[in-house]
């Protein structure tokens, strides 16, 4: 089933018991997050805030967050069972994105319920929160769609950045990286001496940030896979002062352009990300110039606490990722059989699971994923097919008995690219802040295979090189269908 709006997605949630209601006065600054953290860590429902401090009598005066922080709420977006395990989550949302649906235009839709204009623009109007003690101010945009379009091709790119409300309530500071897919299109319109237009989606398809968050290849429209995983096109309706188009049913939009002018830059950050630290430090950055709003009545802002170990985008990229990675060694490796980015990482550790036919597979594994991104992935590890690459017990024993020689087994790619938010940069490694941002990794690739150098050993039988496993077998069918007469 696919849910055309926030509301439908809410009704959902309660209707599994899901979704709790918080209706006690509760305050914007810093105790809504510490809320869902604490509801994160225990597994626990979506939260919709309605009684928030200073929001009694605003336009906007609901938060919802926890919207995908869980497996089982990503499984019921998807339309699949609760209990889909995650192995199967990633397979399952990489088929539906293989079928790509276009959006259709319509005239109007509920976002275009209330229209503010730029003279009466307040952006503090809606419950926008500050999340983390450190944080350079009250951040908008933590899990939304961003929507651009690249002036050459026309590509419509749906991305998840930062935003930050400045103090005069009408614009939006953001980090800007410019090997990000927005920051491509900005290099564009900064060459053509032009503003760069943007929107801000909020509510609509509860998968819209899912497919903004996940990085899909340039020149991919995320309105074409969000139709693909809903099974059904996606309504989007023109924007008042852009050029651009917006899904109909979402509950906030905000319109503006970004000047990539440096004289022009303000300050923002740093803000509390996903990789458990502040990243992106205080510092001048590009700005949204908002010139328009339009919500629906009785908006609902959503947003996601963003840290260590999980938030909704952790999960996330961990099934696009994988997806990503799987779908490009198919095409490039031999042998592969199944690929995860463990959550935790939030992107820095890939694991490949290989059937290993020649040397050197494992390089070749690791190189074929540096390819593919330039500031994902700063860890490969490749284990043999008995490995289950879903169980950290067994990738840690994998290493402790099959790597045992760093000249071979460990290979240093040095002087790449890589996140800019990543706290182990030593930050003179980094370059400034307006120039775009950028890390600078040395990567790593640990070849935890079997090593075929080894002499064989006719006690473990005709060629085996390496002694047989005596654990991580499944259990025999005798001792299954005796089970329950042991007593258990």
């Amino acid at each position: 089933m696919a849910y055309k709006d926030l509301r439908e997605w809410m009704d959902k949630l309660r209707e599994e018991g899901d979704l709790k209601e918080i209706t006690c006065e509760v305050d914007w600054d810093l105790e809504i997050a510490d809320i869902e953290q604490k509801v994160l860590d225990d597994d626990g429902p979506a939260l919709l805030f309605t009684n928030i401090k200073d929001y009694h009598k605003t336009v906007g005066e609901k938060f919802f967050i926890g919207s995908l922080a869980s497996w089982r709420k990503i499984a019921w977006s998807l339309g699949l069972p609760p209990d889909t395990p995650p192995p199967q989550l990633m397979r399952e949302q990489r088929k539906l994105a293989h079928q790509p649906i276009k959006p259709v235009q319509v005239k109007t839709g509920p976002v275009k319920e209330n229209i503010i204009h730029e003279k009466d623009v307040d952006l503090f109007q809606f419950p926008v929160l500050k999340y983390h003690e450190f944080d350079g101010g009250r951040y908008l945009s933590t899990f939304n769609g961003v929507v651009t379009k690249d002036p050459e091709s026309n590509w419509v790119n749906v991305g998840l950045y930062r935003g930050m409300v400045h103090e005069d309530k009408k614009s939006i500071g953001v980090l800007l990286v410019m090997d990000s897919h927005w920051g491509r299109m900005a290099t564009k319109y900064d060459r053509l001496n032009k503003p760069m237009e943007v929107a801000y989606v909020f509510g609509g398809n509860p998968l819209i940030p899912y497919v903004a968050c996940s990085g899909y290849e340039p020149g991919v429209c995320e309105y074409d896979i969000l139709g693909g995983l809903s099974r059904e096109p996606v309504e989007l309706v023109k924007c008042e002062t852009v050029d651009l188009y917006v899904p109909a049913h979402a509950e906030i939009v905000i319109e503006g352009t970004i000047s990539m002018d440096p004289k022009t830059f303000k300050t923002e950050g740093p803000f509390g990300e996903y990789t458990g630290y502040y990243g992106g430090l205080r510092s001048p950055k590009p700005w949204v110039k908002v010139n328009c709003i339009t919500h629906r009545n009785d908006p609902v802002l959503q947003g996601s606490v963003e840290g260590h170990p999980y938030d909704d985008g952790a999960l996330i990229e961990t099934l696009t990722h994988s997806s990503f990675v799987l779908d490009h060694l198919d095409r490039t490796v031999q042998g592969v059989l199944d690929v995860w980015v463990p959550p935790v990482t939030h992107g820095n550790d890939i694991v490949v699971k290989i059937r290993k036919t020649y040397q050197g597979q494992a390089k070749q594994v690791a190189a074929a994923i540096w390819s593919l991104t330039t500031w994902f992935f700063k860890n490969v590890l490749v284990v043999d097919e008995d490995i289950d690459i879903h169980d950290p017990d067994q990738l840690l024993w994998a290493i402790s008995s099959r790597v045992w020689d760093p000249d071979e087994d460990i290979s240093v790619f040095k002087g790449c690219q890589g996140s800019v938010l990543d706290p182990s940069i030593p930050p003179h490694l980094k370059r400034p802040a307006q120039m775009g941002g950028a890390g600078r990794w040395h990567r790593l690739c640990i070849d935890a295979t079997k090593d075929w150098r080894l002499e064989p050993q006719p006690e473990w039988g005709e060629g085996a090189k390496f002694p047989p496993a005596n654990r991580y077998l499944p259990t025999p069918k005798k001792i299954l269908d005796r089970w329950k007469e042991y007593g258990f």
